[in-house]
């Protein structure tokens, strides 16, 4: 008899990340990677045991020449981990060539797991999984319940296995994934999880990892381009993909519970469109939708909230946001004794103080109500629905922005929209979305559906708010940040670069770069090694998303040479090159900054004048 899935350890994103990141991301001679392994934190566990579970996550194989190939060709996050297990998991067949040879001969291959037991709930509902498990596989099932139902809850999507032991479907279609496999071939087996098909079939994770990078760095996101590529889409798709099934905020099938949409108007001038206004005719203070869904947020605090401030800067941004972008530099890691965690909070960003004396109801006095001299008072709501509640809550709370609350605003830049000052681009990461491949509108898969497991406000939301905090948590890490950040940073600010201009960066943008590292680093001990090739994709997405978005300007400003061309721009790439790697392809991020400092170079030689903005 055999495992179907290898019992070592469950096939969490953590550990799946864990064993990842241990081994080389490099093709080498087997003897090597075996002593590479020996020498790693498994030692000699991981030829009896962990090499089972990672053959059978396909992230790794050994050729018939004696040549290792890995699965990934960098170290994973946990949110890649569980993306990739949700592709594999579909996938996964027996026999196969890691199962033992004594087990499913029975059977054809490939029998795929997960297709197997739904179709056989499907006929057979709410039957019990060791029943199902013997019908499809015509073996008994082992006693490792607890790890099949990891998998099969948090990756298949299309089953559930209560703890009970029974299974039944969900109301998701399983993906069809067919092909003809030989049970001992283990290139077929290796290639059948190919991480192209894997990088093609995830369009949620791929389109959406920038900016969860973003978002987990700080909560703030402007989303740049031309009209009608999808940027408020984009964002209605994070709401989707985070979006609790708790009967709440699911019950829409046009749009979940956890967003909102705010168009802005060219007329906004304060902040009252946002933040409302106390009103002497009606003796009420007006709330906004912009009050009712921070407030909602507030009370719902383990669910992701997305706001999209559609067509942002219509109106003068730091005008009627002005408050916001205030409160934002705020934020502070507290501790919640109650709960015995941290979390994230702020200053208020309507004062308690101001609702004092409001009421949520109008006292009106009904004269000769039954024909004699009584005067009588009765009460009468002011407010309608919730907003009842929410004037309470302000009187007792005020208005803070919690932490489970992600602004985005979309942006255009044509003849209709202002300029962003320094205030709203310091503040803000910004992407830019100005089109792609056309021919994927047509690609089936519908990225505005509710998730059966979404991601949650731990796996998108910031940790930290300051660099020390990043510090403390990663000790080993600290000699390589103090050192290397500044380093990285001092080269921008230096001669040929930023010296003697406006765009010189300062405290914030360096407290942001080690918090960007911190969401994108993998759990473990990292080497000075492996520190740095973080740091430094850290710092382009700093250098793209915070630092180039500021740079503007006309020849003089650019420092233009006799060519034409902007010393400032060739400077930063020639920087960049330096940090390309000598083996293996750069990061997309390094792609994009060199495509961006070209595009910008060639505007100013053409037109006198450049920036950021397409």
């Amino acid at each position: 008899m055999a495992d179907l899935i290898c019992r070592w350890r469950n096939g969490t994103p953590k550990n799946v990340a864990e064993v990842v990141n241990s081994m080389p991301h490099k093709e080498m001679p087997e003897w090597q990677f075996k002593g590479i392994m020996k020498r790693s934190i498994w030692g000699d566990s991981f030829s009896k045991t962990v090499y089972q579970f990672a053959s059978q996550l396909a992230l790794y194989y050994i050729s018939e020449d004696g040549i290792y190939h890995p699965r990934f060709d960098h170290d994973i996050s946990e949110l890649e981990a569980k993306v990739y297990m949700e592709y594999w998991m579909p996938r996964y067949y027996v026999p196969n060539p890691y199962v033992s040879s004594d087990g499913f001969n029975t059977i054809t291959c490939p029998t795929l797991f997960l297709k197997s037991l739904y179709d056989y709930v499907c006929e057979h509902p709410d039957c019990n999984y060791s029943e199902a498990y013997y019908a499809c596989f015509h073996e008994s099932a082992k006693n490792n319940d607890d790890i099949i139902r990891n998998y099969i809850n948090n990756y298949s999507k299309v089953l559930i296995l209560g703890k009970n032991g029974r299974l039944n479907k969900t109301n998701i279609n399983p993906q069809n994934v067919f092909g003809n496999m030989d049970r001992n071939d283990k290139k077929a087996f290796f290639e059948y999880f190919s991480i192209k098909n894997f990088d093609n079939s995830s369009s949620i994770f791929k389109g959406n990892v920038d900016i969860i990078s973003a978002l987990r760095t700080k909560p703030f996101l402007l989303l740049a381009g031309i009209s009608g590529t999808g940027k408020s889409r984009k964002v209605q798709e994070l709401a989707y993909l985070t979006c609790k099934r708790d009967g709440i905020h699911d019950i829409d099938k046009t749009s979940p519970g956890n967003y909102l949409l705010i168009p802005v108007k060219p007329n906004w001038h304060d902040s009252t469109e946002l933040l409302g206004y106390y009103s002497s005719i009606s003796g009420k203070y007006m709330l906004t939708d912009f009050i009712r869904f921070v407030w909602k947020a507030s009370i719902h605090k383990d669910v992701p909230y997305f706001l999209c401030l559609d067509e942002m800067n219509l109106a003068p941004v730091e005008q009627y946001f002005a408050e916001y972008l205030s409160i934002l530099e705020t934020r502070k890691l507290v501790f919640n004794e109650p709960k015995k965690t941290y979390e994230i909070q702020t200053a208020e960003i309507l004062p308690k103080k101001q609702f004092e004396g409001l009421d949520a109801y109008a006292i009106i006095e009904d004269k000769n109500a039954n024909g004699d001299d009584d005067i009588r008072t009765q009460r009468v709501p002011l407010y309608k629905g919730d907003d009842i509640q929410i004037i309470n809550f302000l009187k007792e709370n005020g208005l803070h922005l919690p932490e489970n609350l992600f602004v985005i605003g979309t942006v255009n830049m044509d003849d209709t929209t202002h300029q962003f000052s320094r205030k709203v681009i310091d503040r803000a990461f910004t992407i830019e979305m100005n089109g792609g491949d056309l021919s994927k509108m047509f690609d089936p898969e519908d990225t505005l559906t509710y998730q059966e497991e979404p991601l949650t406000l731990n796996e998108i939301k910031p940790r930290f708010v300051k660099a020390q905090e990043v510090l403390k948590i990663y000790p080993d890490d600290a000699n390589t940040i103090k050192n290397y950040v500044p380093e990285l940073l001092d080269r921008i600010n230096g001669e040929g670069i930023f010296k003697d201009t406006p765009f010189r960066v300062s405290y914030r943008v360096q407290n942001e770069l080690v918090l960007y590292y911190a969401s994108i680093r993998p759990q473990g001990d990292l080497t000075p090694e492996k520190i740095k090739p973080y740091l430094q994709e850290a710092f382009m997405a700093i250098l793209l998303e915070k630092i180039l978005p500021r740079v503007e300007g006309d020849e003089k400003a650019m420092k233009c040479n006799e060519k034409g061309d902007s010393k400032i721009l060739l400077n930063i790439k020639q920087y960049l090159n330096e940090m390309k790697p000598i083996e293996g392809e750069p990061s997309p991020t390094f792609n994009t900054l060199i495509k961006k400092l070209d595009e910008m170079n060639e505007r100013v030689k053409n037109s006198y004048f450049t920036s950021f903005f397409s």
